[in-house]
């Protein structure tokens, strides 16, 4: 199998298959409501709708990074600010997610597997996850994602809890 293969393998496993960490992104946003996402928790952390908003910016940066080699900011920012909340507005906001899954992997399907080690950006800029290889930056944003949805499945169980 590939690098690319296994990259894909690896992105598509934690967004909506199988993981060996637990449930896939899509399966925990799968039980949460557009009220419960939209909940913000005590202490001032994300809402799971931002969350959802933040993964699906990196994505699709990622995605574009991959077409035309250039580091920057998301072009929707990297905290997109939450719609007004309603069903319609939480259904659309996980159907953009995955489409910027389907968009980074068809990127990543066309990206030569010999300029894995070439870098993205001349220099290092970490907020922009910049100057690392595109190996790096892929492996990250896999570790990015496992990382929130993490926290997604933690405030689903304290917003569940509250509730009852």
């Amino acid at each position: 199998m590939s690098e690319i293969d296994h990259l894909i393998s690896e992105l598509s496993h934690a967004h909506d298959g199988d993981p060996w960490h637990g449930p896939s992104r899509a399966a925990v946003l799968a039980h949460i409501g557009w009220e419960e996402a939209a909940r913000r928790p005590p202490g001032g952390a994300h809402s799971i709708w931002e969350l959802v908003l933040h993964m699906t910016a990196w994505t699709r940066e990622v995605a574009r990074r991959l077409r035309d080699g250039v580091a920057r900011p998301p072009e929707i920012g990297d905290w997109p600010t939450v719609p007004e909340p309603s069903e319609a507005a939480w259904i659309a906001a996980r159907a953009a997610l995955d489409q910027a899954h389907t968009e980074l992997i068809a990127s990543l399907r066309t990206f030569p597997e010999q300029r894995l080690d070439e870098n993205v950006g001349a220099e290092r800029d970490a907020p922009l996850g910049a100057g690392v290889s595109y190996r790096t930056m892929l492996h990250g944003l896999a570790q990015h994602d496992a990382y929130h949805s993490g926290q997604v499945a933690i405030l689903a169980r304290i917003v569940h809890a509250q509730e009852h």
